[in-house]
């Protein structure tokens, strides 16, 4: 192998060392906010909410996998199995683009459908769907729907981290805590955000890898 193809084969192994750190890393943000969630995730009309977290995993797992065998692959020289790496490589590109293209799009029309899913919360907030309000309060330290005066019956006590509903929730705790409209919009915003620009920046580089890959497989061939 010449010196060129050669730096092409440390660099693209170096680069897929980076990217099972950015698996592991999508896994991780991933189930942060799926146990952000939390409880709220029983919750019927919720299946929206859980939908990016569950794409991130997903991503996350198949790009760890790939990058991992990747490296294997790269290290044995196989114009074959680099091949075969370089189209995993540029499907995972086009599915990562597609994600972070679709985030930037619907971003603000997800972020209403949020807000829906905190009204349609407080509207059904009955034991008959398992108090979905108390399972949202849970899980983000907030407390009603703009206000904890939302409340004209009582405060319960979900609102102060309570899950048990016998329990008195105290003024001192509740009235501290957040809207739990402003508090979900927050979460997904701030996530949204940090999720669209870091899938974008790591298809950049899946589609450099994709690149290297092919010049790498080439290169073996007519070594061969």
């Amino acid at each position: 192998m010449n010196c060129l193809s050669a730096m092409f084969k440390y660099l693209l192994y170096f680069l897929n060392l980076v990217f099972v750190a950015g698996g592991i890393l999508m896994i991780v943000v991933g189930s942060i906010m799926v146990s952000s969630i939390g409880t709220f995730g029983s919750f019927s009309d919720s299946v929206n909410a859980q939908t990016i977290p569950i794409c991130i995993i997903v991503i996350g797992c198949v790009i760890f996998i790939v990058a991992f065998f990747g490296c294997c692959g790269t290290i044995r020289e196989n114009a074959c199995c680099t091949t075969i790496y370089a189209v995993c490589m540029f499907v995972l590109f086009a599915l990562q683009l597609a994600l972070s293209i679709w985030i930037f799009v619907e971003n603000e029309n997800f972020l209403s459908k949020m807000n829906d899913l905190v009204e349609s919360a407080w509207k059904q907030n009955d034991s008959a769907n398992g108090y979905p309000m108390d399972a949202l309060q849970l899980s983000f330290s907030c407390c009603g729907k703009d206000s904890y005066s939302d409340y004209t019956d009582g405060v319960p006590s979900s609102c102060c981290g309570y899950a048990d509903r016998s329990r008195t929730c105290e003024a001192a705790i509740y009235t501290t805590r957040p809207p739990c409209r402003s508090k979900f919009n927050d979460f997904w915003s701030s996530n949204t955000d940090l999720i669209r620009w870091s899938s974008l920046i790591i298809a950049l580089f899946e589609l450099g890898i994709f690149v290297i890959s092919c010049c790498l497989a080439s290169a073996m061939r007519k070594q061969r």
